[in-house]
């Protein structure tokens, strides 16, 4: 199998049946081989039995369930352990990304890279998230962690599966090792490309993220990142001369 397109899934009751079906439209149209694996994170509205659903409607989807919600690395984790694709792609599960641009990803990794991590060219957030994010790029991802990519935080991302597993990608003791799964990969050893992806406004469902909270929450797991990695951090901001 090519590809494992994981969605991301947490109360989102109304997107989760057109995105999935938009993921296999792609596969039909682009004649991929491939799945979708939903991983509800221990969702609370209708979710989980959607998810259970489709898996029977579709014998191109599965579905994991966290019980309870474990968080966004986890289900990221989780998706790279049960993918059976050579590929595994990861996206929100709130519509804001575009499936068409599945394709983009995949030829990327057969140029040779082991992760592409897509950049929004235009972002489809308030002010103060794109305030927000665009520091945390410019200060903790680039000069910090010296890797020169342009959007960390985006959730459109594809590693070949191998090498997924490969890195160690463990959120244990962390409140989100995802906002540092782009820094550890290259510390991994693992080549990586962006490339530029749509981003729409979210039509239904809520983001769960608290923005008062979430840049001590986020400089708390970079201390911690920051310390198990500290050699390798400054070998990377050696190269990029940060």
């Amino acid at each position: 199998m090519k590809c494992t397109t994981v969605l991301l899934i947490f109360n989102e009751e109304e997107n989760i049946v057109p995105l999935t079906e938009e993921v296999l439209a792609v596969y039909d149209s682009e004649g991929i081989h491939g799945e979708v694996l939903l991983v509800d994170d221990g969702s609370v509205d209708r979710s989980p039995g959607i998810c259970d659903d489709l898996a029977v409607k579709y014998h191109r989807v599965r579905v994991i369930h966290h019980v309870p919600n474990r968080g966004r690395s986890f289900a990221i984790r989780s998706g790279f352990n049960n993918a059976s694709g050579e590929v595994t792609i990861y996206m929100d599960g709130d519509r804001q990304y575009e499936p068409k641009e599945i394709p983009g990803f995949l030829a990327k990794i057969d140029e040779g890279y082991d992760a592409v991590s897509g950049y929004r060219t235009t972002r489809a957030d308030p002010f103060y998230r794109k305030w927000q994010s665009r520091l945390y790029n410019r200060i903790i991802i680039q000069r910090l962690c010296g890797l020169s990519i342009r959007d960390q935080n985006s959730g459109f991302k594809a590693f070949r599966t191998d090498a997924a597993r490969e890195m160690d990608f463990n959120p244990e003791g962390y409140r989100g090792l995802h906002r540092f799964i782009m820094p550890l990969a290259r510390i991994r050893g693992l080549t990586i490309a962006e490339i530029p992806v749509s981003h729409y406004h979210r039509t239904t469902g809520k983001s769960y993220i608290k923005v008062s909270t979430v840049a001590f929450v986020m400089l708390r797991d970079y201390r911690k990142f920051a310390r198990e990695h500290r050699e390798d951090i400054m070998k990377l901001r050696k190269k990029q001369g940060c």
